[in-house]
């Protein structure tokens, strides 16, 4: 809501689930231009480690079993095994 649509109140974000018998998915999608999710800061660096933002993508990764982004960057699949 605050980076995809830039506050825009107009712009919506939608949420989706999915289950079956071994997964749990999630896509969320909203309607900004996206980002290119190769060329992140890393969160994790010295330089980064008091910054207020930059985290996000980066636990998606490390707490979930798989993030697919598409390809413009503004949607995202996040899978969990149960």
């Amino acid at each position: 809501i605050i980076h995809g649509n830039g506050q825009d109140e107009t712009k919506k974000v939608s949420v989706r689930l999915a289950t079956d018998a071994n997964h749990l998915i999630f896509v969320i999608e909203d309607e900004g231009k996206g980002f290119d999710y190769n060329n992140l800061p890393d969160p994790t660096a010295p330089e980064n480690l008091e910054k207020p933002t930059g985290r996000g993508v980066f636990l998606m990764k490390n707490l979930s079993d798989m993030v697919i982004f598409n390809e413009a960057g503004n949607q995202v699949e996040i899978h969990f095994k149960l």
